[in-house]
């Protein structure tokens, strides 16, 4: 058994929609044990994402003046699962999902400074893309394909729960060019993770090593995208082609 948690701020004026970010809070807790440790903390899948959506919410809650649309704060349990929790919520919103704008999530942030790309996963399925691409490059930040889209990862985290509901998503992080090292060290340094930490005990809270720059810019980025989300009555839409396209139709009546 276990819980979502979330956390909202209503909205001045159109209260009833809502913008989501989410970050799952799961991870595997005490299991097969490792050079002695047996305590799965996650502390970048996901406490780094938990970190950035914190802080997010910490950003809405310091404005003057609160925005027109709401914003929740939605940390799914049972991810690691399969889901299960953003799973649950979409059946059991708090928000309908028909006034549900948008969920901006982010799953596993490497700490290992700034990026020069923002990287989607799922890249070209809807105007997000668009949105953030403008405040990217007031970042001086390219936008750029997920490598290794094979692996599935746009179905595999709490944002698919939402696009199954017709609710255009966004994945995207800093991931594959280091501002100061470039591609190549920054694919080596998610390769070591993959391969050493990922879900496995050794996935601790390193503060000698960990270099926060790059999920705080990520983090100023997605607050961004949600503060002109949440100050519009713009809903956006899928992209031709995509899969989801015809269940926003659905939702919004347009």
């Amino acid at each position: 058994t276990s819980i979502n948690v979330a956390g909202i701020l209503k909205g001045t004026e159109r209260a009833d929609e809502c913008i989501v970010y989410t970050a799952h809070w799961d991870h595997f807790g005490i299991g097969e044990s490792e050079n002695g440790d047996s305590i799965y903390n996650g502390a970048v899948d996901n406490g780094t994402s938990m970190a950035w959506e914190l802080s997010i919410g910490k950003a809405f809650t310091g404005l003057k003046e609160r925005p027109a649309r709401s914003i929740l704060l939605l940390f799914p349990t049972a991810e690691e699962q399969g889901l299960i929790g953003s799973m649950h919520y979409v059946e059991n919103p708090v928000f309908s999902m028909q006034k549900t704008v948008a969920c901006i999530n982010n799953d596993l942030l490497l700490p290992i400074g700034k990026m020069k790309d923002v990287m989607i996963t799922g890249f070209g399925a809807s105007e997000l893309d668009d949105i953030i691409g403008r405040h990217a490059a007031a970042q001086d930040r390219y936008l750029a394909r997920d490598p290794n889209s094979h692996t599935g990862m746009y179905f595999r985290s709490d944002h698919f729960a939402f696009a199954r509901k017709g609710v255009p998503a966004l994945f995207a992080r800093g991931n594959t060019d280091s501002r100061e090292f470039g591609k190549e060290w920054a694919s080596q340094q998610e390769q070591d993770y993959i391969l050493n930490r990922y879900h496995r005990p050794s996935d601790n809270y390193n503060p000698e090593k960990w270099n926060f720059d790059g999920i705080r810019e990520d983090a100023i980025l997605a607050f961004l995208v949600g503060y002109e989300l949440a100050t519009s009555d713009y809903f956006p839409q899928w992209k031709p082609g995509s899969e989801f396209g015809h269940l926003r139709k659905i939702q919004v009546g347009n």
